[in-house]
Order: C-alpha cells, then structure tokens, then sequence
C-alpha cells in the first residue's frame, strides 16, 4: 500500500532513513494560522512568507528562506495564476539577476538589490551529499533558475546550475525540471531570474546517496525524445574504431568528430579538442554498475569543482591524460539534458558550458558534484539542465587523476510527453514515507493536503494517483 504524507512540508520534517527531502511553500491555512500577512491584501492570492523562515532542518538538509532585504522582509507565495494543475501553491521567485546572469554573486543583498517584488531566495546547507531537484515554470516567459554554491573557490563562490528555459506559446502548463548535485558540508543560495514576471517555483526535492529515491535501476531510452549513448562494442568492431589499450575486452577508442546523435531536437558530437589525442575511450569493463554495458571516458583540463572561464575546446582539452570524451552539443528545440555519470566513490564534476550565452563569452549552466563516498560506488549520478534553442553547449568532465564515467545523456525537448514534471514521477510528496494511510474516502493533492471532490488536477485516493476534472 502507498504512503502519503500526513504532515506539512514545510516544517522540519522527520525524515525516514530512507526517505526523500520535499520542501514546498507552507498551505494557505498554515499560513493563516502563523498571522502571515496576505499577499496583495487578500488571502485568495497568497500570502507573504516571513524573512527567516525555515523550511526545512533534518539530518540531510536545511534550507532557509530569505530575500537578503530588509526593505523586503518576506516572500511572496501564489495560490492563483500557478500556470498548471499539478499544485495549489508557489514561492514567487526572483533576484537582481536577470535571465542569463552570467556576473559573481557574493552577497544576499547583492542578488536582492533591485528586486521589484518581495521574492524567495533560499540559503541551503547540505548535511549530506545528494541531489537537489527544482520545479518551476514561468508560463510562456523566459526564466533562469540559479544555484550558487558559497563554499567553493575557497570561499568565493561559483554557480554550480544556471537552467534557462523559454517553452514558448503553448508551453504555459509546462513545469520545468533541474537537478543539480550538491556537496555535504558546502551552503548554497537558490535563486531566479528576474525580467519582469515571477518564476514560479513549486517544490525542491532533496535525496541524499542513502535515499532509495537517489538509485538508478535502469535508463529507459523510450523516456527521451533523444537518447545518447556510446555505440556498441559490435557496433565499434564494424566501423573498425581501434580496440581500447589493445584490446576490445576493455573498449575502444571513438574518433573525434564523431556524430554521436542527431535528432529534430539535438546534435552531438564528441571532440576532445585535441591533435595530439585523436578520440576518447569507451570502456566497456570496470563500469562501477550493472545498470549500463559501456560508458564514455570524460575528463579534461578542468579538476573537481573547477570554475574558470572557458573559452575553446583546446583549452579544456590541455593537459587531460587519457583521450577523454568531451561533447559539442547543438540545442535545435529548447528542453532539458539528463546526464547519467560515475566516478565510484570519487569526487567529480560534470560541466555544461553555455558558448552562445553572455555574448559569445559563454557560461557555465551546470557544473554538478557528486561524491558518494566509500558506499557509493554502485550509485549513479544524475543532473539535469535546460537548454535554450539556438545555443550551443560543451560538456566535459574533471580531471583528478581517474575516469568519470558518462553512461548516457537523454533529452527531452518541450513538446516530448516526458518533458519537466511528471505527475508519476519519484518527485511527487505521496514517496515521503512519514506515516501508512488506511483505505478510507479521503482524498488528498499532491501536496498532501485533503481536498474534496471539486479539486480539480492530480489528487491521491487509497494510496493511488488519479486526474479530477
């Protein structure tokens, strides 16, 4: 039987061993019975969520909201105007930066000077490593969700998400999906882009290594609208691509420039960038996993954590050891990429640098850490970033001295049925193991809160999930 959660999400929850971290905006009657202040004067909007005000403090994460203002002391949470069924309520997100920021972040204040509205931004500090998820939507507007990590750089800082998107005129029920790794003991800020409308942010899903949630059982290629990854061994024989370290038990090695997939939504092409090291291995033994049969070798110039500027795949090429995948990958539909990596119980990074962004300086979008830690070298990293129709990206892996394995990558563009938000997706609050419902005639919404039968989305009923309309 399914179980659901009983309690709200946003008090300090108490968390399962291995249950997943769901941080959503407290319910309107929560935020009644607190006094918070109604948004706009009327309760039927929202309501105005305190500076200060923790969300979430268990054994693997604690996140904070607060804007950085004094001359904003709170954060504006929409009940109307969500742009989609799947919830009922939203932090209104927001900050001085504005699509596409690219600059330094270093302060609160700095990333709440300029803001028009009272708009959340989120401190997080992970006590456990893991990955965090973000779903949010900005109708048919553009919007940029951020997350700066102020640990790294030795204390300077550097964005490790920047996921664009703009899903176009019939993309306003789309709820748009980012998951990016975060590092135990590092703080983080979580924040959006503004440009003159709210990014609506509905929930952050946090699962820790130790999170059933967190495990990768299998890649279904039938879930992206275009599936990425390596050529078979057979596959490597045929085209006569040279056997790896001498012999195909290990590999091979996939020459440069080599077309790796090509779709209506995507290309890609692997190039390390270099003369000197003609291809990438593949290897197809030593996987760390029974998931995947073969794994792309990626490495570069870039060490774990990395955050100078990039500017030409011989300079991310310099200095790799080994022939290592890196990928120049072309968006022709705006959507999101999921890469599915590896190091086993290593520390590393995959990097996804924006080329077109900042005016051709480019940027980093996704610069994911994992480290599992001596338990972890079954486990499969997993980050997801939006891609902008018409850009063009690099991705690569750090280099510390061993391989990242990169297994596979999937896209899906906006228009594919799996884009973003899934309604069956592990995400949703009814996987919080908190406490085992009877079978009765209560219903509940994602959120889980009880609703009657005029609610109309996603509900839960007897541990299942159904549509009212």
């Amino acid at each position: 039987m399914k179980k659901i959660l009983l309690v709200a999400a946003a008090s300090a929850m108490v968390m399962a061993a291995n249950a997943q971290t769901v941080i959503a905006p407290p319910t309107l009657d929560e935020a009644k019975e607190k006094g918070y202040e109604a948004l706009w004067g009327d309760y039927q909007y929202g309501y105005v969520l305190p500076n200060d005000c923790e969300l979430v403090n268990n054994d693997a994460i604690k996140v904070v909201m607060n804007n950085g203002s004094n001359s904003k002391p709170g954060a504006n949470v929409s009940v109307t105007g969500l742009n989609t069924t799947a919830f009922d309520r939203a932090f209104n997100m927001g900050s001085s930066a504005g699509y596409g920021y690219s600059e330094a972040v270093y302060s609160l204040q700095a990333i709440s000077d300029g803001i028009k509205q009272p708009y959340a931004i989120f401190t997080v500090e992970a006590k456990q490593g893991g990955e965090l998820t973000l779903y949010a939507n900005r109708g048919k507007n553009k919007f940029t969700i951020y997350v700066w990590d102020t640990t790294a750089n030795e204390g300077v800082g550097t964005y490790v998400l920047a996921s664009s998107s703009q899903v176009g005129d019939d993309g306003k029920e789309l709820v748009g999906k980012a998951t990016v790794g975060l590092i135990e003991g590092h703080t983080y800020w979580v924040f959006g882009s503004e440009t003159g409308a709210n990014t609506l942010l509905y929930e952050m899903v946090y699962n820790t290594y130790a999170s059933e949630n967190y495990s990768i059982s299998e890649f279904d290629a039938s879930k992206f609208s275009t599936a990425i990854l390596p050529p078979t061994l057979d596959e490597a024989k045929e085209k006569g691509y040279e056997a790896l370290w001498g012999d195909y038990q290990f590999g091979y090695v996939l020459p440069n420039e080599t077309v790796v997939a090509e779709s209506e939504d995507i290309k890609v092409v692997m190039d390390n960038g270099s003369n000197s090291k003609p291809g990438a291995n593949v290897s197809v033994s030593s996987l760390n996993t029974t998931v995947f049969d073969r794994a792309f070798n990626m490495g570069s110039s870039a060490g774990y954590g990395y955050s100078e500027a990039v500017y030409s795949l011989q300079a991310i090429s310099d200095g790799i050891k080994q022939p290592y995948a890196i990928f120049t990958v072309e968006a022709k539909q705006g959507g999101e990429l999921t890469l599915y990596a590896n190091r086993g119980k290593n520390k590393f990074t995959i990097y996804v640098w924006d080329t077109t962004a900042n005016e051709g300086v480019g940027t980093y979008v996704l610069a994911s850490s994992a480290q599992t830690g001596d338990a972890g070298k079954e486990l499969i990293s997993k980050a997801t970033v939006g891609l902008i129709e018409g850009h063009t990206y690099w991705i690569f892996g750090s280099e510390t001295g061993a391989n990242t394995l990169l297994y596979a990558m999937g896209y899906n563009n906006y228009k594919s049925p799996n884009y973003g938000y899934q309604s069956d997706s592990t995400s949703a609050i009814s996987d919080v193991i908190v406490n085992e419902m009877p079978q009765s005639d209560v219903i509940y919404n994602v959120l889980g809160q009880k609703v009657d039968e005029n609610y109309k989305g996603l509900v839960i009923k007897n541990g299942k999930k159904y549509i009212q309309r």
